[in-house]
């Protein structure tokens, strides 16, 4: 079944001091492992992205500052990171207020895509200097993270997309591909396991390999934005 879930009130436990970990995808994917880190005022959470997989980083709460290699720089609200395989990393929340960051793997770690990576060492982007390409048939605008217009990787493909009053994307599935939706703002109408759902700011919707869904402007909402990852970079997307 897809999972449908509010960040905040995701189940986590401590791994460090001031950190916290809550898994998103619950287990249920495959292709693609993503969890919420909170980190309190002053804390610090340090990893090194797996061997194997992509490491994308989107900061849905708060600012932190991200240090790769003794080179530090700042992660405002909704800006992101992409991070090579292999490369040590710490983020740490230097400013006041808990920061929430979602952290995703494509693949996640231990599992093997065959994939060429994103090899660029790290990759820091505001939202405000994302690439955006307009696409004014389907009535969307969609700022790249992970694509060949951004940071360039086979294993993933990463984007805010933004949605018009009457933007409408059909039912569909992709049987190669697994799909998550953060939204940013507004509120979207989505079909989950054939029901309808309506996804505010803070939570996220989960879709394996052949879910079938689909998603518009919520009622009486004018303008939407969410992030939006697909894994791997290249998939199937099959009509209903």
């Amino acid at each position: 079944m897809a999972r449908v879930v509010t960040l905040t009130e995701l189940p986590g436990e401590s791994v460090g001091p001031g950190v916290v970990r809550a898994s998103v995808t619950g287990g249920q994917t495959q292709l693609m492992d993503a969890e919420l880190l909170t980190l309190a005022a002053g804390a610090v959470f340090e990893e090194t992205a797996p061997e194997g997989s992509d490491c994308y980083l989107f900061i849905v709460g708060g600012a932190t500052r991200l240090t790769v290699d003794d080179t530090s720089s700042d992660l405002p609200f909704q800006a992101a990171a992409v991070i090579e395989e292999n490369t040590a990393y710490s983020v740490a929340n230097v400013f006041d207020g808990e920061t929430q960051m979602l952290r995703v793997l494509a693949p996640p770690k231990g599992a093997t895509s065959g994939l060429a990576g994103f090899t660029g060492g790290v990759a820091i982007r505001p939202r405000g200097e994302l690439p955006l390409v307009v696409v004014p048939e389907q009535k969307k605008k969609r700022y790249y993270i992970v694509s060949k217009e951004a940071s360039k990787s086979q294993r993933g493909h990463a984007m805010i997309v933004e949605y018009e009053r009457d933007t409408v994307t059909p039912l569909h599935h992709h049987p190669d591909a697994e799909s998550m939706f953060v939204l940013l703002e507004g509120a979207i109408t989505f079909v989950v396991d054939g029901k309808e759902v309506v996804v505010k700011p803070g939570d996220a919707t989960v879709f394996r390999a052949g879910d079938i869904h689909a998603l518009r402007c919520a009622e009486g909402i004018t303008s939407a934005g969410f992030l939006e990852f697909h894994i791997p970079a290249a998939f199937t997307t099959v009509k209903e």
